[in-house]
């Protein structure tokens, strides 16, 4: 199933992309985390093909206790894969990792394995944020080479961004406010991206159960499996977790949308309504 890979990072990368918010409003230091050690997000990702929503992929994003360099760290995981019904027509099996620092909650090393039917690419960076730097490994076939970039304070890799980006306090906006945010994806720096409040709203999860969500829509990058001038629908919940229950966009070819289908030991108990 092509229509799942981007030229930049495939089907992870929107499953990635689901919390990708407002990283650029809350200071680069969070006061305090909307996670745990602990914490386990599972996803269902659907493909509409012809008049049917399919199932095509699944993503689990988790986050444990961990050290990185001696140094006291929590270790975030995300990780996305095709549905074995649907290897034989590409496997995907893809992997972001991110240890950031317990003391000061910025990112020490990234991890980056794209494994895409015989396509395969590794990704390591180490942040220097003294000297606004980062040093990255990068491994392809028959290609392996190091690489410098440069840093600007919030500049943070994918998967650490999508987990800062809950610490947000969404009661200091207005419905319309855009915000921007800065991401670091294949060695480039991704600055032009807004994100657009779009009040509160209460939506069902795949449970049928109903929960305050907190609307966005994502300006998405173009180059990937998305449209150019095109935005993403986004629901977080409404609460201290903000945790993606939903998620819906138009691609190059159909649509695809995004369940929440598991959430185990979130920081707060969900609340829902009956």
């Amino acid at each position: 199933m092509s229509i799942l890979l981007t030229n930049r990072g495939s089907l992870i990368f929107f499953c990635l992309l689901i919390s990708q918010i407002f990283i650029g409003q809350i200071g680069c230091v969070p006061d305090k985390l909307p996670f745990i050690s602990g914490e386990e997000l599972i996803y269902d990702v659907e493909y509409h093909m012809g008049n049917t929503w399919v199932s095509a992929a699944k993503a689990r994003f988790i986050v444990k206790d961990s050290t990185f360099n001696n140094n006291p760290c929590y270790y975030l995981e995300g990780k996305g894969r095709t549905l074995k019904s649907y290897d034989w027509f590409f496997k995907v099996r893809d992997k972001y990792a991110s240890f950031i620092s317990t003391k000061d909650h910025k990112p020490i090393h990234f991890i980056r394995r794209v494994r895409e039917g015989d396509f395969f690419l590794n990704y390591d960076y180490d942040f220097d944020y003294k000297n606004k730097k980062a040093f990255i490994e990068e491994k392809r076939k028959n290609i392996a080479r190091q690489d410098t970039m440069d840093l600007i304070p919030c500049s943070y890799d994918i998967l650490s961004s999508v987990y800062f980006s809950r610490a947000i306090d969404f009661k200091k906006l207005n419905k319309g406010d855009t915000i921007p945010i800065d991401i670091i994806l294949d060695k480039e720096m991704f600055s032009d991206i807004g994100i657009i409040y779009n009040g509160t709203k209460v939506i069902k999860d795949q449970q049928q159960r109903k929960i305050e969500c907190i609307h966005f829509e994502i300006e998405l990058i173009e180059g990937t499996i998305f449209k150019g001038n095109e935005t993403m629908d986004v629901y977080v919940t409404n609460d201290e977790n903000k945790i993606p229950i939903y998620v819906e966009a138009e691609i190059l070819v159909g649509s695809i949308r995004v369940y929440i289908k598991s959430i185990k030991n979130s920081k707060r108990p969900l609340t829902y309504f009956p």
